[in-house]
């Protein structure tokens, strides 16, 4: 072999260590995926966790008030243990017939901004609804995002609300929930 062939067969890139090189690569983004994935799925059953007791300190708070309790919230206990990603969770807050619905389950990815501007790892919505609400085929929904921030090796999250009928957003608080209720009143 002369000239130019000769050159490149001496020059050229040894393929097994490229091929190592790569698969090394592959080795270190499956590491941190999966890294990733255990951060998350930590953040998902803390999201869970801090929605439940949003809303049992609504309850709690509000039935403290009253001379006789009258909210129940189903379920009435709620440990990490409960949390499940396969499906959908729900957590209930009963006033005599007027129920305030909270739905949620994971992001089918680790992490979406497909229906929100912040990246989330839970999704779900609130429904809002009593007697006169459904003699009217009427129940008020918004949607609920579990929204992750900080850095990823320190992430946190908090939920938030968005009310697609008039695009007022906020932090998911128990006044939130006290102004939700008291429409159905």
């Amino acid at each position: 072999m002369f000239g130019l062939a000769a050159r490149w067969k001496r020059n050229r890139p040894n393929r097994l260590e490229e091929l190592a090189r790569a698969i090394e690569a592959i080795g270190d983004d499956d590491r941190r995926l999966l890294d990733e994935s255990v951060r998350v799925e930590r953040l998902r059953q803390q999201g869970a966790g801090d929605l439940y007791e949003i809303c049992r300190d609504f309850v709690d708070s509000l039935n403290g008030r009253l001379s006789t309790p009258a909210l129940t919230l189903d379920p009435p206990h709620y440990s990490n243990e409960s949390y499940s990603d396969r499906a959908p969770a729900l957590f209930q807050i009963n006033l005599r017939g007027r129920l305030l619905q909270i739905e949620f389950q994971t992001t089918d990815e680790l992490s979406s901004t497909e229906d929100f501007r912040r990246p989330y790892v839970l999704y779900g919505t609130v429904r809002s609804f009593n007697r006169d609400f459904l003699a009217h085929d009427t129940v008020d929904e918004k949607a609920l995002f579990y929204c992750m921030e900080g850095n990823p090796e320190n992430r946190c999250a908090r939920w938030h609300y968005f009310d697609s009928r008039t695009y007022a957003s906020g932090a998911l608080t128990r006044d939130f929930l006290v102004g939700e209720m008291a429409r159905l009143l």
